[in-house]
């Protein structure tokens, strides 16, 4: 049985790519499909061309709101959304046209409750290609939240990923929040029995100027330190696995503000907590086995060589 399933994409300022993203949707192997295009107070044309997308394919719905970041559009999506499962694209990307059969038949075949596959990383005005799986594994919820938190196999991100839409029911995106995903995945997989993850590359990642990803530095990026904090929190009465997990992903974190943030005043406070927290943990995750290599060589560098940090981080692909 083909059940039906809500693709949620939210729509700001992105006429360039909006076209590209929305077919590659519309163009899915698997069919049965509800398309909720989001757009959220765009600024140029892309509210007009979902309206004009809709007309193309009765699957779509679109939805006009005013601006409010992409946690509330995607928790709009999540509000009128009436599939069994759930997938969030987000507008710039674009994915190969069998990732939500690839998504479905991987939790169907693994009688698991969530699926993952990998990103292939993409720019504009080149071509994409993806790559089919050479691995899969099943977790359990535990071992999937520590995989995501160590950031071994997969990334904490919302999209490339598929869910049982109940699941949000009574978790939605932090309003106004940068690392928005990293704020709830961990609960969203808490709820899953059993979570299947495959390396097929499906996803296709758009890497362009003016994203949010690109963006300037700003206080927004200091928003991973007090959602790691919500982290450390809850995790303090889980397994010993679970706590050591979430101090890894709190010093990786911590070395990413400390090596990113501007000098000067604006963050002074910032990158003083991250020393601080860099200092009281660091030496237990430089211990913890199952860190990953590189956050050892920062954990190594900032404890020895302090000075040489910046210029070795310019050189490591923070994808891998």
């Amino acid at each position: 049985m083909n059940e039906l399933i809500s693709v949620i994409i939210p729509v700001y300022n992105v006429e360039q790519y909006l076209t590209a993203c929305v077919e590659s949707v519309i163009g899915q192997t698997y069919e049965n499909m509800e398309i909720i295009l989001v757009d959220d107070g765009a600024k140029d044309s892309s509210g007009a061309m979902c309206d004009e997308l809709a007309g193309r394919d009765d699957r779509i719905r679109v939805l006009h709101k005013p601006n409010g970041g992409l946690s509330d559009a995607r928790n709009k999506g999540l509000e009128i959304a009436t599939g069994e499962y759930v997938i969030f694209i987000d507008s710039d990307d674009v994915v190969d046209t069998g990732m939500v059969a690839y998504l479905y038949r991987l939790v169907k075949d693994t009688v698991s409750d969530i699926g993952i596959c990998d990103p292939v990383h993409c720019y504009p005005d080149q071509p994409v290609t993806y790559v089919p799986e050479t691995l899969r594994r099943v977790y359990t919820a535990e071992e999937a939240v520590c995989e995501m938190l160590y950031q071994t196999s997969f990334l904490v991100s919302a999209w490339g990923k598929i869910y049982r839409r109940a699941y949000f029911d009574d978790i939605r995106f932090p309003f106004g929040m940068l690392f928005e995903d990293s704020a709830i995945m961990y609960r969203v997989f808490e709820q899953a029995h059993r979570i299947a993850y495959g390396n097929a590359k499906l996803y296709g990642y758009m890497h362009r100027e003016g994203s949010i990803t690109t963006n300037k530095f700003s206080k927004r990026d200091c928003d991973i330190l007090t959602i790691c904090d919500e982290i450390t929190a809850y995790m303090a009465d889980k397994s010993e696995a679970l706590q050591k997990a979430a101090a890894s992903y709190h010093v990786v974190a911590a070395l990413r503000i400390y090596l990113n943030a501007p000098a000067g005043e604006e963050f002074r406070q910032q990158v003083s907590d991250c020393v601080r927290l860099i200092k009281a943990k660091g030496g237990g995750v430089l211990r913890d086995k199952r860190v990953r290599r590189k956050t050892k060589l920062a954990l190594l560098l900032f404890f020895g060589a302090r000075p040489v940090m910046p210029t070795v981080y310019r050189h490591i692909d923070r994808w891998k």
